[in-house]
């Protein structure tokens, strides 16, 4: 995903890239995965969340961490402050269908392109529960299921909330309209389609 947005942008070093929706969890080896990745690219990288990100003062000490608002709150930069605005699997997880549009409009306006990264409904694995197949279901049915299995927490749209390419490219449609030119790409994993990747610039 990373090569596939290097590759659309042509970034340029020193370019300014904003980070949205991080984890402050240092345990796992994919959270925040891309950050390093950015910094070694030459970037001016900085961090926001609506969850606190001061733990990782020490873990990317080349970051400029942005003070948390809290989750409802948009984004503390100006219009069109960043040369790009990335968010790595971070838009399944912002609640309904109308909250994705908006968390995608609010990169938007704070950023000259976009890099988000979503995983794709139709991948046979779902990667959250490593349950397969089962999230095919109608999202009430899959939901009834993971609440009987024990996985309340991701029962809840505000928690997980599933899109497919149709799905992203209508977001897009409708969060950037003529302003920008984008596309969505997808990354194959296991055989089949895994990844959706967005990828957009303010015309």
């Amino acid at each position: 995903m990373f090569d596939v947005w290097q590759e659309y942008g042509k970034v340029p070093s020193k370019a300014r890239l904003l980070d949205v929706g991080g984890t402050p969890d240092t345990e796992r080896l994919d959270s925040n995965c891309m950050v390093p990745w950015f910094h070694q690219a030459g970037l001016m990288v900085e961090l926001y969340s609506p969850e606190d990100l001061s733990s990782l003062n020490t873990v990317f000490p080349f970051a400029r961490i942005l003070p948390s608002q809290g989750f409802g709150h948009p984004i503390p930069a100006t219009d069109r402050e960043y040369d790009w605005v990335t968010a790595s699997a971070v838009l399944e997880h912002v609640g309904t269908a109308t909250d994705q549009v908006a968390f995608i409009k609010e990169c938007a306006r704070v950023g000259k392109g976009l890099f988000i990264t979503t995983p794709n409904r139709w991948h046979w694995l779902e990667f959250h529960t490593k349950i397969p197949l089962a999230h095919w279901l109608p999202r009430s049915m899959h939901r009834t299921l993971l609440r009987r299995w024990g996985l309340p927490f991701w029962a809840q749209e505000q928690h997980l909330r599933l899109i497919d390419r149709a799905e992203l490219e209508a977001f897009a449609r409708t969060a950037l309209g003529s302003a920008w030119d984008w596309t969505v790409r997808t990354i194959s994993t296991l055989g089949m389609p895994s990844n959706l990747v967005l990828l957009a610039r303010a015309r």
